[in-house]
């Protein structure tokens, strides 16, 4: 996924993962545009419930160390973040559990 901050209009992309030089020279990757608001929305609110994360979080480097990634303050389970982020979007959603 791509978050282009565009000037307070983000423009969010999805794409393949696989960005290897094998794929990214012989072949064709795509990028595709999230126009829907509300999905926009989601997407960026679940990428900074994953950067908030501090609990068995790493943080990749070039040696492949991946070292943890320090916990200071709060404690925030990603996983569990989004999960209950998830959770309460589907059941306050008119009409289901209201």
């Amino acid at each position: 996924m791509f978050i282009f901050h565009n000037g307070g209009e983000p423009k969010v992309y999805l794409s393949s993962s696989d960005w290897m030089v094998r794929n990214l020279d012989h072949r064709v990757e795509a990028a595709v545009p999230v126009e829907d608001p509300e999905l926009k929305k989601e997407l960026i609110d679940i990428v900074n419930i994953q950067l908030q994360g501090n609990v068995k979080a790493r943080i990749p480097d070039n040696e492949q160390k991946n070292e943890y990634k320090r916990t200071t303050g709060k404690k925030v389970h990603a996983q569990v973040e989004i999960f209950r982020y998830l959770h309460e979007k589907t059941y306050n959603f008119d009409g289901l559990n209201n």
